[in-house]
């Protein structure tokens, strides 16, 4: 077991090595692609993570979330561009 990420770790399984959630052991994908291709996403506005006096009123940023399918434990956020493609944050060597 390889802990990726606080909610995220790489482990063998069936002789491949894939993601997996830490808190309910469910099996996002393989561990050669992106572990968010295979978590449930969410784009939220950028002012959830703003104290009130300091909220940017522009939907040009959002808040990108991802999840475990299985128990919804978050793994990451990323602030991005609302059109931005999504960030490859993980890159394993083999």
């Amino acid at each position: 077991m390889v802990k990726v990420l606080e909610s995220l770790e790489v482990e063998v399984v069936g002789g491949r090595r894939v993601y997996r959630c830490l808190k309910c052991e469910h099996v996002l994908g393989p561990a050669t692609e992106d572990y968010k291709n295979y978590a449930l996403k969410h784009d939220a506005p950028f002012s959830k993570a703003q104290p009130i006096g300091l909220v940017i009123k522009s939907d040009m940023y959002v808040l990108r979330e991802y999840y475990c399918p299985k128990c919804a434990t978050m793994f990451e956020v990323d602030a991005v561009l609302k059109e931005e493609k999504q960030i490859h944050s993980i890159q394993l060597k083999k």
